[in-house]
């Protein structure tokens, strides 16, 4: 069971991240930068008195997730794009996990989309409560999606928070799956449907901007070793982006030292995702605990 204090610090930090979110949804503009729009949303979490959980994603149309901006990326939002903004803050590793959709400048183009993964949240959110399969959810999901004509990403899954963990142990799915797993309550899930005009899976691209540690165990050489001994020390299990590295190493050697922790195994990748076929991808996301008599929203 959460204790007083607990709930207490899941709700000051739900409450955090969602005016946060909102805050930086509000930068969402064409010819705005994705680099100013993480660093501030990073920022702002600081400002009040938090950390980022996790580097602010910012997916633009068939991006579905773990796209965050490198150092000195110079990507711009262009006028007609969707765009979804994932935030994650904690205080003392309790965690508020939060993320919507938006269209830049052209809201018609992608307002069906947007509308639809709102919908979707919101009716999975109602399904939520002690005893309720996992299953169920993403039948939920599944059935609201395609009501609106989009398909449900399957290979994408909501999750459980704990403190200090990002994923927990419980997946819940965005399709309608077989499973054992009930939620209980005081359980902390995040729930994110993600929906698509395309093929309904993701796959990964090449390109690595986010990590996270693992271990320590089979690093060799001073550099390396270096290194994750400073993620470990700042970040702990959560994770990091490669430019909050960048200010205290050269391009050419953070690169190197990334690859070999990840070749060694003691940091885990974060592989940008993309929608298989090129469709455009929404999501919408609440922080909720589930509660006796149903749930509560935390990041509203």
């Amino acid at each position: 069971m959460l204790s007083q204090e607990e709930l207490k610090a899941y709700r000051e930090v739900g409450k955090l991240a969602g005016k946060v979110r909102e805050d930086v949804l509000e930068l969402v503009k064409p010819g705005q930068k994705l680099l100013t729009i993480a660093e501030k949303a990073e920022d702002l979490i600081r400002k009040e008195g938090a950390e980022p959980a996790f580097p602010c994603n910012i997916s633009l149309n068939e991006i579905a997730a773990h796209y965050t901006p490198p150092a000195n990326d110079k990507t711009k939002i262009e006028k007609g794009d969707l765009v979804t903004v994932d935030i994650g803050a904690h205080l003392d590793g309790y965690i508020g996990d939060t993320a919507a959709t938006v269209s830049a400048g052209e809201k018609e183009k992608n307002q069906k989309i947007v509308n639809a993964v709102q919908q979707v949240l919101e009716r999975a959110i109602e399904a939520v409560g002690p005893g309720v399969n996992v299953g169920e959810i993403g039948r939920v999901v599944e059935s609201t999606a395609k009501e609106n004509d989009f398909k449900p990403i399957t290979n994408l899954t909501g999750h459980s928070l704990d403190r200090w963990k990002l994923h927990a142990g419980i997946s819940i799915p965005n399709v309608e799956k077989e499973s054992e797993e009930e939620l209980k309550e005081d359980d902390v899930i995040a729930l994110e449907p993600f929906i698509t005009d395309g093929g309904g899976e993701v796959e990964d691209t090449p390109e690595i901007y986010i990590f996270r540690y693992l271990t320590d165990a089979n690093v060799s050489g001073r550099m390396p070793r270096q290194t994750l001994r400073q993620i470990k020390k700042k970040y702990g299990h959560l994770p990091f982006a490669e430019r909050w590295l960048a200010k205290d190493m050269s391009k050419i050697r953070l690169k190197m030292t990334l690859s070999e922790l990840i070749t060694s195994r003691s940091l885990h990748p974060y592989y940008v995702l993309k929608e298989k076929e090129g469709g455009k991808v929404a999501q919408a996301e609440h922080t909720i605990i589930v509660t006796k008599d149903g749930s509560e929203v935390t990041t509203l």
